[in-house]
Formats: C-alpha cells, structure tokens, sequence
C-alpha cells in the first residue's frame, strides 16, 4: 500500500485528461473445460460465496474456481452427510455462506468451514425444493463478468481494460524522444518514421517535419535553439545541416551555455559557441558510449557509459581544462552496481541517482560521489520493493520520488519510504515494451511515456484510482511435502502438530478480469515484506513451537499495491522436550552436571597432590633406612611434616609400604629386581601390588622401582667427593647392567644425560 505522501504527489503531477478521450475496451469470451481443470464439461450452477470464489457445480463434484485453478471437491469417507453420489445439478448459497447442493434426488449442505458435506434437516429441504433443479442461466460476478454454460463447457464473457491510451498519430511508431518548448508545443522524435511530430497543448497535431536520422534526443538551449541528435549520426540545430557524424543520445547545457554532447561512440563532446552560425564540436573529454548527462548546480558532470559512470568538473573560465574520470571500483560491494548504466538524474535534496541496464537503481550524494572513495547505496528486487531491475530511462517526479521506466512496467519510487507504485502491462496494453525514452510531463500534469507500440499518455486517476481491490483467499495446504489439500479459503488457523514443521501454503488474488500480472509478498511474524513477483505460494520450514502469522499482500491486475493484506495463524505445538518444564529440567541438570564435574576435577587434583606429596616423602625415606613410623619421632622438623602428611594411611598400608620400601632398597643395584619378587617381598599378589601403589602414591610398581632408582643417580651423581665414580659404576650400583640404556632411562626422565646432568648440579 502507498503512503499517503507517495499519494499526494502522485496525484498532484499526473492530473488532467488524455490526449485521447476514453480508455481502450475489449470484449472477450472464453471458453473452460476438461484441459483447464474443470472436472466435467457439464455443468449444472454456479454461485459466487463470501470470499469471491466462484462455486461451479458438475457432474463430477464441485469446482472451486480462484482465477488460477479449479480446485475439486468430491464426497469422501468421513463426510457427515448421506450423499453417495457427485453428479450435482445445481447449487445455492445458504444464509450462513455455506453452499447447498441439489443431487438427483436430495439436498446436501458443504460446510464451507469444516469443508465436509452434512444432511440439513428435512423442512429445510422441503423449502428450498422449489428453488431448486432449474436450468442455470449463469450469473454475474462482483466485477460484472458473466459467465454461463452449455454442454461444452463453462463460459466467461468479460470486458478487458488498460487505462493507458495511446497518443494519436504515434500507434506502431515507436516515439524515441519528447521535448516540451517554451512555447507549450510538445514535440515527438519518431524512431520508425525518422521524422519529427509537433502537437499543440490541445492534443491537434501541428506539424510533421521529415529528417534523415532518428531523433534519439531532442533539446532546446537557452537562446531557444532547438537541437536534434540522431542515429545514425547527426547533430542538427534548427533544422539545418548537420556538424557532426556521431550518434548523439543526449545533450545538456552548463551555466556558460556550452552544449555538453553524449555520444555513442566518441565520447563526451562539448560544442563551446552553439550561437554561431558554423557550430563545432570540440574532441573527446573521455568514456566512448556515453547514453545520458547530468550537469549539477555546482558545474558537476555526470555522464553514464555502457563503461561506468565518468565524473568531472567543468572549468567554466576555459571549458577546455575539464577533465572526467572513471570511478569504476570493480568488487568492492559498494561501489557502483553495474557498469552498464542508462541514466543519471539529481533530486532537490543532492541526491543522485544511477539507473543500469538490469541491476537496478543505485543512489549517491554528489559530495559523496565526487570524493575519494564513493559508497552506493543500491535498490533492486532483492533488497527493495522495486519489482524490476532493469531501468530503461529515469526522471525526477517531484522532492525524490523517481519515475523508472522498465521493459515491460513503469514504477513510481519512493527510495526515503521504500514503497513503489508498479504500473505493470496490463495497465498499459498486452504487448507493452518500452524503450529508453525519458518520461515527461506536459504542462496540464499529465504524464507521456515512450514503448515500441507508440507514445502512451496516462492521468491522475488512471494510475492511483483502484476502482477493484482483488480480495486474497489462502487455498491449498501441504504440510511436510504431503498432498496439497484445498481446505483453506474460510479458516483463520492453521494447527500443526510437533512433528510437522514444514508447510506449503497457496493463495490467490481474485481477479476474474486479468490476473496475469498480479505481484505478491509476504512475510512472517512481522519481518520484513518479501520481493514482489508471481509466485502465489510459500514454504515455511522448520517453524518453531508456538504461533506464528502470515501475512500476504498482492498488487491490483494493473500492478499496483492493494489494501487487501490477508493473515493465517499458525500454531505448532511442542515436542516435550521443547515445552517450558522441560526446558527448566534440562538446565538443572546441566548445573548438577557442571557443579559434579568441577568438583570431581577438584577433589582428584586434591588426590593427585596428595599422592605426590606421598610419593615424594616416600622417596626420601628410601636409603635412609628408616620406617615410616619412625618418621613421627623426630620432633618438629620436616619429618613432622612427612609423618603428618601420611598420617591418613592405614596401619597395614603403611607396613605394606615399608615392605615395599626394604626391598627397592636390598635391590636397588639389583639388575633381576622385578615386579614379581617386589610382590612377594611385599606378601601380595602382582596385580595386587599395582592397585595399592597406584592407589597411594600414583605409580605402578615397575614405575616406583625406576623412580628410585633415578634418584639414586642423581645421588651419585651428585656428590663430589665421589669424582672417581664414573656413569658407568653409576649404572651398575643403580641396577643397571647396560650403560648404554641406563642413559636413555636417564634422560627421558631427567631431560638430560647423567653426565649432563652432573655438570650441571656441580656449575650451580
């Protein structure tokens, strides 16, 4: 829908009447049968319910008829009626909506809200019978269509409108250029014809001049010359000879009155004395296929290229020292959208505005566009409501809202609100197809556009008045890729149970005149709208518990936005797992199982230290001869502290590791000292030996035996009053008969070799 500014302005610059009165009517039947989905060719009635779907009874069921598809609806089991049979010869609208149904021999009721058909009491039936099992003889629809059948089929007669009417004179003429003089004579270049048409304001034409180019641009000077440039290539002033041979596709004069001339194929020109009898065109400023110019206020240039845009600033003291440049920023994401642009045209805020070929429109301020890195900002179908990104010509309407003319469309856009008014074909005819002639607008306000069929001429109330707002009605239902069910026109809410979060949804604007240019958008619990195209269907997947609304808007059968916003709720419920108690349970869990991990990894960090602090006190004791009990009578020393740390142990682990403890010291020099022998010395099985060393100082026993044996090494090896004990009688009085693996013992434990290490006890 419009904003209300958008509205105002619209109104206020297209205002009037045509140049030719009235709009162009046609009167159309067509025919509908078996091919277009009708599901038999006789038909028995037809009604129009409460949403504008049409009803048609056959003899093989109803048809629900939305503009696009016949839906079928037959009898099925679970129906609360009696009816067996779907050869219905006629319908009526009940006064609740719902459609009665008059097979061979009885009436039926089909609940438009529970779509099922259900038995409706005896005096009802007996008071429709006489209302019933007549010939039909058609009926006519909210729009004024008829329709009516025969045996062959269903028909439809109908009157098509396009508001736009064609200029007289110019039909199959492809207008290429407009100028409207200081005098109010509206002057047409005609591509085709290659000759030039004048009209008074009255719409009477004045005057046809014949010319040997095409007149691809038309411009009056400030000293009121009227200029001509054409394809091939001509530039003509007044109608006389032509000073140039290039293709000029525009034309622009700066505040000095130099001519600034785009040419397609050389660049652009400037003619400096446009007053002098024998004008000349100066050389090539820069760019090669130049289509439109922009001079700004502040003496900018802007011309758009097949190449880009080029840039520069006119000297207006030597007009030779200007100079333009390319501001082509290949992948940078804001730089110019495409280099293929169509027009350049300023607002009244500063604002400027691109056109391309068929990436849409993209906006800069001139301080911006003439700094060091400019940034676009860009407008196209993906990202705005424009429904086409191609961009053939562009004007100014009034403050910023732009008029872009398409291929096959026209829209008003408003970039500060978002909002478009799309004029698609149908509003201008069937076979509409615009060239790149710039819009104007004639001095009563209305509005002249150019196509390859000739000159269009549309008013105030042909482009803004919505005589017929199409109402929406959702359809067909898929839930999961499941079967498209037709069950939706009359329901509000759709209920989807936990497993089924994928749903397909069809819906439709009801136009029974022309709905092939119908646009839509939708969105989901008030996101934004989505792009504008043909598309009468959407799918939702993954929908998370709970409700959600979708809303759908469509355009008029003329392309513009309609008030015709349509919503469904839609509720999914919840696995149990997904509901509020669950979730709470999960996230008490989750904290009973961090707190437990922290304190399982606290309490064996506090096991480990303990054991190694164990283990340490253990592996000072060894060699000295003495028990572990004994350790707790030396007084208040750093045996105290040995005896307290162990003072947890049992009496029996204690003994059992003062067994331990006597046999690495009997056998440390031992090369056979094992495991086995340890465990017997120790009165315990081998695996039992391993668990209780693992389990109290965190070594295995084979691990123990190696430790103490090092720090027998490290004993001898550090002692200085032993100099003649070399690594090898280390190795033998620490259990080691191989010298070689004693040192590879040593220094995977220590980190050095022994002598390494003796060097380095013996420096510090």
């Amino acid at each position: 829908m419009i904003d209300a500014r958008l509205t105002t302005i619209v109104i206020s610059f297209l205002t009037g009447l045509c140049l030719i009165a009235g709009s162009r009517e046609q009167q159309k039947t067509i025919r509908y049968d078996s091919r277009d989905g009708l599901s038999s060719q006789r038909v028995g009635g037809g009604i129009q319910d409460r949403n504008g779907l049409l009803w048609i009874a056959t003899w093989n069921g109803l048809n629900c008829y939305d503009g696009y598809d016949f839906h079928w609806v037959k009898i099925r089991p679970g129906d609360k009626a009696s009816i067996s049979t779907n050869h219905i010869r006629d319908i009526l609208l009940s006064a609740e909506g719902n459609i009665l149904c008059h097979t061979d021999d009885d009436i039926y009721e089909f609940d438009l809200d529970a779509y099922s058909f259900r038995d409706i009491p005896q005096d009802l039936k007996l008071a429709l019978k006489d209302k019933v099992g007549r010939n039909w003889d058609g009926l006519t629809d909210t729009q004024g269509n008829r329709w009516f059948a025969d045996r062959t089929g269903l028909y439809k007669t109908f009157s098509q409108t396009h508001p736009a009417t064609l200029l007289a004179g110019t039909e199959g003429c492809h207008p290429r250029s407009f100028l409207i003089d200081d005098t109010g004579l509206l002057w047409v270049g005609m591509y085709t014809c290659q000759g030039l048409r004048i009209y008074r304001q009255d719409g009477t034409l004045h005057k046809e001049i014949d010319i040997d180019t095409a007149p691809y641009c038309l411009f009056q000077s400030g000293n009121g010359d009227i200029w001509i440039g054409g394809k091939p290539g001509a530039l003509i002033k007044n109608g006389g000879e032509s000073i140039s041979s290039d293709a000029v596709y525009d034309i622009k004069e700066d505040r000095s009155g130099h001519l600034w001339i785009a040419t397609f194929g050389g660049g652009v020109k400037c003619c400096p004395t446009p007053e002098a009898n024998n004008p000349v065109l100066s050389s090539s400023f820069g760019g090669r296929k130049v289509r439109k110019l922009l001079i700004t206020p502040s003496d900018n240039i802007i011309a758009a290229t097949t190449e880009g845009l080029l840039i520069g600033h006119i000297d207006s003291v030597d007009y030779r020292k200007t100079s333009l440049r390319s501001i082509r920023r290949g992948r940078d994401p804001e730089s110019l959208i495409s280099d293929a642009t169509m027009s350049v045209v300023m607002d009244c805020k500063g604002n400027i505005f691109i056109g391309t070929e068929s990436s849409g429109i993209d906006m800069i301020s001139e301080r911006e566009l003439f700094g060091d890195a400019p940034r676009f900002t860009h407008f196209n179908v993906r990202n705005s409501s424009l429904t086409n990104d191609i961009c053939n010509a562009m004007t100014i309407v009034s403050d910023s809202l732009l008029m872009i003319v398409g291929s096959d469309n026209v829209m008003v856009f408003n970039p500060g609100s978002g909002e478009t008014v799309n004029l698609g074909r149908a509003f201008w005819n069937d076979t509409c197809h615009f060239a790149e002639t710039t819009p104007v607008m004639l001095q009563d306000g209305r509005w002249l556009f150019g196509a390859k069929q000739g000159a269009f001429v549309t008013t105030a109330r042909d482009i803004q008045s919505m005589d017929f707002i199409p109402p929406l009605v959702f359809t067909t239902l898929a839930i999961n890729g499941g079967t498209e069910e037709f069950c939706l026109p009359s329901r509000k809410k759709i209920m989807l149970k936990a497993g089924e979060r994928n749903v397909s949804i069809h819906f439709a604007a009801i136009d029974y005149v022309d709905n092939e240019d119908i646009l839509y958008r939708t969105r989901l619990d008030d996101s934004p709208w989505t792009g504008a195209d043909r598309m009468r269907s959407v799918t939702l997947f993954n929908l998370s518990p709970g409700t959600h609304r979708l809303e759908v808007q469509s355009t008029d059968r003329y392309g513009r936005w309609a008030d015709n916003v349509r919503s469904i709720l839609i509720t999914v419920d919840a696995y149990w797992y997904e509901t509020w108690w669950a979730e709470t349970m999960f996230a008490l869990i989750a904290v009973i199982l961090i707190v437990s991990i922290v304190y399982i990894y606290v309490y064996i960090r506090k096991v480990n230290r303990q054991r190694r602090d164990l283990l340490e006190k253990y592996m000072a004791l060894i060699g000295e001869g003495r028990p572990l009990e004994s350790a707790g009578a030396v007084g208040e020393n750093d045996n105290d502290v040995q005896c307290r740390s162990v003072s947890w142990q049992k009496p029996g682990e204690t003994l059992f590791l003062n067994r331990v403890r006597k046999y690495i010291e009997d056998n440390i020099d031992n090369p056979d000292a094992n495991v086995d022998d340890m465990a017997a010395a120790a009165a315990a099985s081998r695996s039992t030996l391993n668990r209780h060393l693992r389990s109290q100082l965190g070594v295995s026993a084979a691990q123990l035996l190696i430790e103490a044996r090092m720090q027998r090494a490290e004993q001898l090896l550090s002692d200085y009053n032993d100099d003649e004990c070399s690594i090898s009688q280390v190795a033998e009085k620490c259990g080691y008969s191989d010298i070689h693996y004693f040192q590879r013992v040593f220094k995977k434990r220590r980190g050095m070799t022994p002598m390494d290490y003796r060097i380095d006890v013996r420096k510090s």
